[in-house]
């Protein structure tokens, strides 16, 4: 027997309705705001992460230049790099673009962490074996809100060092501090006329990389300059996370190790790190 429109109706009306009834709630802003963020990265790469080539590079002799958020990110994500750099002979110059205090309301708490973690880079560096570096010491957290001044002083160190390639963090990265580094560098690479590549790492957020260094020569230095950060490690085992993946990011090459980056050309990158102003 066929329902009657009556009973038509009342089934309607009983039927649950999937839209809203909690079995698949509406997601949240910040959902949103991360499903809007992939979608403009994947229309920005062209759904190409499939065809994308997948390339194991040799380092040769290069001037780098590193653009680290905080004092242990040179080492967490491209430690390895960077002393198959300075091996090679090439000049490797860091800059660190947060004073790495921490956030803490009190000044003199913040003094003192920010005083152990320079003392923690200086070791890093003595196993990365990179000759220079600087500290732009903008609050730690706060990167966000000076962007123009990161940005002129980011210009200002590539047209002093000149690098022929550099290292920065990828766009999305899930970090404000890192996303405010990554923005700023490719806005400066173009201010310093800069015509290189650079290569995005990946710290927080995995990344569809195009190029890998194996670094199994030199992953256990890696893995003692990620432990010369104490004051990171002591919550967080970063020196196990960053080895595990790069033995992920190994298996693509059958090495032991490798470090995977996402490298293009300045103007390239500054046309994916600009969709970040450019989310609703």
């Amino acid at each position: 027997m066929l329902p009657t429109n009556t009973d038509a109706e009342r089934l309607r009306i009983a039927a649950p309705d999937c839209r809203n009834n909690g079995l698949r709630p509406m997601p949240s802003l910040a959902d949103r705001f991360r499903n809007a963020i992939a979608r403009r990265f994947f229309v920005a790469l062209r759904r190409a992460t499939h065809r994308m080539p997948r390339r194991l590079e040799v380092i040769g002799n290069e001037r780098v230049l590193v653009a680290a958020p905080h004092l242990d990110d040179e080492a967490i994500p491209c430690g390895g790099t960077i002393l198959l750099h300075a091996l090679a002979g090439g000049q490797v110059h860091v800059v660190f673009t947060t004073d790495s205090a921490g956030q803490s309301p009190l000044p003199d708490a913040r003094d003192c962490l920010r005083s152990v973690r320079r003392a923690e880079a200086a070791a890093a560096k003595q196993v990365l074996g990179y000759q220079t570096s600087e500290l732009y010491d903008f609050p730690d957290g706060g990167l966000v809100q000076h962007e123009e001044a990161l940005r002129d002083r980011l210009a200002a160190s590539i047209a002093e060092f000149q690098p022929t390639r550099i290292l920065c963090p990828f766009p999305s990265d899930a970090h404000a501090d890192h996303q405010a580094t990554s923005l700023a560098t490719a806005l400066a690479a173009v201010d310093a006329g800069f015509e290189g590549d650079l290569w995005a790492y990946e710290m927080w957020t995995p990344i569809w990389p195009n190029v890998a260094i194996d670094i199994s020569a030199v992953a256990a230095d890696k893995e003692r300059a990620i432990a010369s950060y104490a004051t990171q490690n002591y919550d967080r085992d970063y020196v196990g996370a960053a080895m595990g993946l790069a033995r992920y990011r190994g298996l693509l090459h059958g090495v032991a190790y490798a470090e995977a980056f996402y490298a293009c050309r300045a103007s390239r990158f500054w046309e994916l790190a600009s969709q970040l102003d450019r989310i609703p």
